[in-house]
């Protein structure tokens, strides 16, 4: 409670000044600063509405509030360094007297700051809508029992639901398959905020129109239990995923897959325990959402491990900030045998932008020795 308070206060301040920065570069007409505050109010509180509402509100009103609500999220962020950083200019000028009086400072810095980050917004979202396809080449030295070669698609924090809808999710189910995978693995956050949305567009339907002879496999994520975990699981079961709970799986006697519970499950095997359920002369993949502690794979003798989580921080400054929580916020490493991945993730939470990161599908050409 205390921490969505915290949150809140922030939002409410972050808002409050641009609010006054907004409302300086306005003419002096009461009528255009009432149209202002009005629709300023509405961008300020429609996510507040938009989470408050999301298992009451109809479909419809959530959609708005929501797409309302996460666009000005990431407005927020950008106006807010832009402001500071014209303001801190603007400060430096009156100081050192090095810029003319007269420019209507205010009016500039207002009008400027919105095309801007309009334009960056644009950008970011052409970047959200046009997932990059990375190709990993990887060798495992090991036999891969019936297979030589393996080609796997492995995506994760699709996070389904209001913003990311069926159709969204349509799109995602063809591009998988017109990779023609072997198998595929989803590393949690397939669900959103809430299962609602999943259960009345019967998202089901397209999750098993996804096409691998070897099947597809899912770990759980975090939002899985944020978002409420019994309904959660009564939505997953309704699809043809093989779900791996702190449990393990053997493919045609060929290789295993594990799938660990998250960490917002509380208490979860050690991995140790997992592996002992297998046979570890044989491939090992290992399906984590969030990868704190990577060495662990290294220990137990994990050949690959895929994990998602972080989205790369999604919006630029926050990338930067993930690289300082996780020892691999992003991207491929390889630590003596064992190969690690973690995905920016192929959907997003929140706003609908990828600024200084990129939606992705990972494509692995795995190579059994």
């Amino acid at each position: 409670m205390i921490f969505f308070i915290l949150v809140f206060l922030i939002h409410t301040l972050v808002n409050a000044y641009l609010f006054f920065r907004g409302r300086a570069a306005l003419p002096r007409v009461r009528f255009a600063k009432a149209i202002y505050a009005s629709v300023y109010f509405v961008f300020y509180s429609s996510f507040i509405i938009a989470m408050l509402g999301r298992n009451v509100l109809p479909m419809g009103w959530q959609k708005i509030f929501y797409f309302i609500g996460t666009v000005w999220l990431a407005a927020m962020l950008y106006l807010t360094l832009y402001f500071l950083a014209t303001d801190l200019i603007y400060g430096l000028s009156r100081f050192f007297r090095f810029a003319p009086r007269m420019l209507p400072f205010r009016r500039i810095q207002v009008v400027s700051g919105y095309l801007i980050v309009l334009a960056v917004l644009l950008f970011g979202y052409h970047r959200f809508t046009h997932p990059a396809l990375v190709e990993k080449e990887i060798v495992i030295s090991k036999s891969g029992g019936k297979y030589r070669d393996l080609k796997v698609v492995a995506l994760s924090d699709m996070h389904l639901g209001v913003a990311i809808d069926k159709k969204r999710l349509q799109q995602y189910v063809q591009l998988v398959n017109r990779q023609h995978p072997d198998l595929i693995l989803i590393a949690g956050d397939l669900i959103d905020n809430n299962v609602l949305p999943l259960r009345k567009e019967e998202m089901q339907e397209e999750i098993n129109r996804l096409e691998a002879p070897l099947g597809v496999y899912f770990c759980l994520g975090n939002h899985e239990y944020l978002s409420g975990i019994e309904a959660g699981m009564e939505f997953l079961r309704k699809t043809d995923m093989t779900l791996l709970i702190d449990s393990v799986a053997c493919v045609e006697n060929s290789f295993w897959i594990i799938g660990r519970n998250d960490r917002e499950g509380g208490s979860r095997q050690p991995l140790s325990r997992l592996v002992a359920q297998t046979d570890s002369s044989q491939p090992l993949f290992l399906l984590d959402h969030q990868p704190f502690h990577p060495e662990e794979a290294e220990a137990n003798g994990i050949d690959l491990q895929f994990s998602g989580h972080t989205h790369n921080g999604q919006l630029w400054p926050l990338n930067l900030l993930v690289d300082k929580v996780y020892a691999l916020g992003y991207g491929y490493r390889q630590t003596a045998d064992t190969h690690l991945y973690v995905s920016s993730g192929l959907g997003l939470w929140g706003p609908p932008f990828r600024v200084g990161t990129q939606s992705e599908l990972v494509v692995f050409n795995i190579h059994f020795k």
